[in-house]
């Protein structure tokens, strides 16, 4: 039995991450898609006999948390926007994997940077906020707000110009 629960430790410590991200492109929010990846990791606990049988385990996660969040979706209230989901589920599944891996690598990149800088940085390029706006929500100047979102941009190029390109030329 410790040899599953290792194995099974192993894959929600490789793609939890990952498959984060990838629902997120289906349910635009963060927790839900937390959810539904952690409701999947648990389905795939109550298959751990079964865990030997899958041929890609890697495979069979993206298509379950796929299935998963299409399920929401199709059971919330009408008004919920599927204009993102038919765009990026239209993604070849191979697609969908390699961003969601190249997105993994850009936030295990942020998350790296210094603590200030990551909080700027999310800030003006995730919350959209303009630099007048964080210089005074954080009592900084707006040249100092400037130069921690450069610095931030360089060390990103800088780690992985590949991914820097996926999400920021």
């Amino acid at each position: 039995m410790r040899v599953l629960e290792k194995k099974f430790s192993g894959y929600f410590h490789t793609y939890y991450r990952q498959l984060c991200l990838h629902a997120l492109h289906f349910t635009s929010n963060a927790e839900e898609a937390e959810d539904v990846v952690q409701e999947t990791f648990a389905s795939l606990w109550d298959k751990r006999e079964q865990i030997e049988s899958i041929r890609s385990v890697k495979s069979y996660l993206y298509t379950a948390v796929r299935n998963n969040c299409l399920t929401r979706i199709r059971d919330a209230k009408p008004t919920t926007s599927l204009d993102m989901v038919t765009s990026y589920e239209e993604l070849p599944e191979e697609d969908q994997i390699r961003r969601a891996e190249m997105e993994a690598r850009i936030w295990k990149m942020i998350d790296e940077l210094p603590e200030r800088r990551r909080e700027i940085f999310l800030m003006a390029k995730r919350d959209g906020i303009n630099y007048k706006e964080i210089a005074e929500q954080t009592g900084l100047s707006v040249k100092t707000v400037e130069n921690h979102v450069f610095r931030a941009m360089q060390s990103l190029r800088n780690k992985d110009f590949n991914a820097y390109l996926f999400f920021f030329a």
